[in-house]
């Protein structure tokens, strides 16, 4: 339960900056006289990391707990990298304010990757296993 948590902490973290597109639009005043300069307006860093993750981490939480009731042995060993990362990205968000354009590009990616991955084995091993009870069986 507190591994489930903690995975659900991380996507509220992760949510926290979803995408423009889903909030309204930030009435402005109308402008009296047009401006000599023309200033582009300044787009604040999104985490990419936010980007599709919810999703990702409610079918790989559903997967590893499907896990769990199949193969407690891997469910023990995937419930512990996920939980790695998930303290891992905590650090990161902290600290991420702090950090270049430049990096956040790299850690974003690099975090999103590491979910992706460590999802994508979780649901082969949940298949693994549930293909080799029908098969020894």
């Amino acid at each position: 339960m507190k591994k489930t948590i903690a995975v659900t902490a991380l996507c509220v973290l992760l949510a926290g900056c979803q995408n423009t597109k889903a909030r309204p639009p930030i009435k402005t005043a109308p402008v009296v006289a047009p401006s000599p300069t023309v200033t582009q307006p300044v787009k604040p860093a999104q985490p990419m990391i936010s980007t599709g993750t919810e999703e990702v981490m409610y079918s790989c939480m559903k997967e590893l707990n499907a896990l769990q009731q199949v193969n407690s042995a891997v469910y023990q060993t995937r419930s512990a990298e996920l939980n790695h990362i998930v303290s891992e990205a905590k650090l990161y968000m902290r600290v991420r304010g702090d950090v270049s354009t430049d990096i956040h590009q790299i850690m974003d990616a690099a975090y999103k990757f590491r979910i992706s991955k460590t999802c994508n084995q979780i649901r082969n091993d949940l298949t693994n296993a549930l293909i080799e009870r029908v098969v020894s069986r």
